[in-house]
């Protein structure tokens, strides 16, 4: 009896000893394990981001203008796409057998009513004919004048306003008919138009400043002047800019700020406070993104919205706060730790 007493102390001293043995390596491990998740974390800050919406842009006239023959003929003295032209400028000449016969036509009755005029005033010097007579004479003889004038200033295509000739669409020695287009004439100043598609479609608005980076040559900065009023064909809006007063004055936009000069179009957005996370961190969960928040209860679960990408770090738009703890590394062990209690397998 004496000896089984004896057994079952040295049992139960052994038994005490090792839970003593163990009970300080657990708590150690347990506070290196919150040490290296210290370790593998980082506090978030928030900083000053602002959006930028990018598009590619053309600049094109604001107005165009289409200069046709009145009468048929051939085409003379056309000018040149490219080149500028004042408001009266002689633009093209139409020539050929109709425009000859229209012409001699109209000469042949101003001279016909020039010589019955000179005879109606010889005539009244004699009062062979009246007063009356002679006005009649004299306002056929103004008709007939102002028909030739007409004729040959329908003949000599003029520019109606200042501007430069954007495209020719028949060459010199073409033969035209009535109603016909010749050239294309560009009408006052230029703007930049550019197309912004999906969610930039709807915070770009009058007054948005940035800058056109033409495909060569330096940056002009730009301003947003009207947004249309409806969505293009293809789902896009149509945003036409021009060029910042600073811009015009430093003479910038002077060979850039031509038609046809296309490129990229970068505005600038408002300035938003976000918060700035390692792109590590984020853990994509059924669609959802989530970090893992180091607290002094342990790790939790915090679902967070993603925005613009800054290099290595991803600013949070929502769901995160400045001076919170993330974890960085191993971000998706220690999510899908206990994953066994969270998914049942199928049968």
């Amino acid at each position: 009896m004496m000896k089984s007493r004896s057994v079952t102390a040295a049992l139960f001293t052994a038994l005490s000893l090792i839970c003593a043995a163990l009970a300080p390596a657990s708590a150690h491990d347990a506070a290196a394990g919150r040490q290296t998740r210290s370790a593998l974390s980082v506090t978030v800050r928030a900083r000053r981001v602002r959006d930028t919406y990018r598009a590619y842009g053309e600049v094109e006239p604001i107005a165009r203008s289409s200069v046709t023959a009145v009468e048929p003929g051939v085409v003379e003295h056309l000018v040149l796409p490219g080149e500028p032209v004042k408001a009266g400028q002689r633009l093209a000449v139409i020539a050929g057998v109709e425009a000859q016969s229209l012409l001699a036509k109209d000469r042949s009755a101003l001279h016909a009513a020039a010589i019955r005029l000179a005879a109606d005033r010889l005539k009244q010097k004699t009062h062979l004919v009246t007063r009356q007579q002679v006005a009649m004479a004299e306002a056929d003889y103004q008709a007939a004048a102002g028909r030739l004038k007409v004729a040959q200033a329908t003949l000599t295509l003029r520019a109606p306003v200042s501007g430069e000739v954007l495209a020719d669409d028949v060459a010199d020695g073409e033969r035209v008919v009535s109603g016909q287009r010749l050239l294309t004439l560009q009408m006052g100043r230029l703007w930049l138009k550019a197309t912004y598609y999906g969610k930039d479609a709807l915070v770009i608005h009058p007054g948005m400043t940035g800058k056109f980076i033409p495909v060569s040559g330096m940056p002009v900065a730009v301003r947003v002047q009207t947004v249309a009023a409806a969505r293009a064909a293809d789902g896009g809006e149509r945003v036409m800019l021009a060029p910042v007063l600073a811009s015009r004055k430093a003479g910038q936009s002077g060979a850039l700020w031509r038609s046809g000069v296309w490129g990229k179009v970068k505005l600038a957005g408002p300035v938003q406070r976000m918060v700035a996370v390692p792109t590590q961190a984020l853990v994509l969960d059924r669609g959802q993104w989530w970090v893992m928040v180091l607290s002094k209860n342990g790790e939790r679960r915090q679902a967070v919205f993603p925005g613009p990408v800054r290099g290595w770090m991803t600013l949070i738009s929502q769901g995160l706060s400045p001076g919170a703890r993330v974890l960085v590394q191993n971000a998706y062990l220690a999510f899908h730790q206990n994953i066994a209690q969270r998914y049942t397998p199928p049968d």
